[in-house]
């Protein structure tokens, strides 16, 4: 079982705190509170949705009749923004998780999250010349949420906080392939550090979806070995 993140003050770094002093950045041990506290179908319902959210946002963009040349590609982009908003919904819904719509501060805009009792779980496109995500407001305060699991090592203020929240804040990561617009060139899920400066975890949701096949796959069996039953010479 996989230990629980420990309340109280850090005594000694911030990544020894599960018990037996594992890494919480351990790929592994990541991976296994994902498919231990996440339903595998969010990750499979999201790899179909934000394919199709790609092509329907490329579809809208480019009709003639909407939108002329020179706004196609400014279009394209807040279709994808958009239709990649729905395809969290849809994935959340599919996998019965929680689903809350929010306002941006200052009013403007509206952004999804999943919700569960160990994660709460956007969406952001990387910023293709920084590798890392924009960071507007929700998701400084959402990344907090990962102090337990981000290098702390040399921040004595964040070594001594206490940890009163065991959720992690989780990010569905995609980008733009480069020859083909209505399709994403990947689609991660990512757990930032707790100031967004980098990531915990950061994988192909195609290998989260991989972990479950080795957790449900059951244990091989040894046959019982046959007795050979020797007959004894008759005297």
């Amino acid at each position: 079982m996989l230990p629980q993140i420990l309340h109280g003050t850090f005594r000694y770094n911030a990544n020894r705190l599960f018990e037996g002093h594992f890494s919480l950045t351990d790929l592994n041990v990541i991976l296994a509170r994902i498919t231990k506290e996440l339903p595998r179908n969010l990750f499979a319902v999201a790899r179909e949705e934000w394919d199709g959210a790609y092509f329907e946002a490329s579809r809208r963009a480019g009709e003639v009749n909407r939108y002329d040349s020179p706004e196609r590609r400014e279009v394209l982009g807040r279709e994808r923004h958009w239709c990649s908003e729905r395809a969290l919904r849809r994935a959340g819904e599919a996998a019965a998780v929680s689903v809350a719509t929010r306002d941006t501060i200052p009013t403007g805009g509206r952004y999804a999250l999943l919700v569960s009792p160990s994660f709460v779980i956007g969406r952001a496109k990387l910023d293709r010349y920084r590798g890392n995500v924009k960071q507007v407001k929700y998701r400084r305060q959402l990344a907090t949420m990962n102090a337990a699991v981000s290098h702390l090592q040399d921040d004595l203020f964040l070594a001594r906080m206490r940890v009163r929240d065991d959720r992690l804040f989780g990010l569905f990561l995609s980008g733009v392939h480069p020859k083909q617009p209505d399709v994403p060139a990947f689609l991660n899920f990512a757990i930032p550090n707790h100031d967004l400066s980098g990531w915990v975890f950061n994988e192909p949701v195609e290998n989260v979806i991989a972990a479950y096949a080795e957790v449900e796959r059951p244990v091989e069996r040894i046959p019982d070995l046959i007795r050979v039953v020797l007959k004894k010479p008759a005297s």
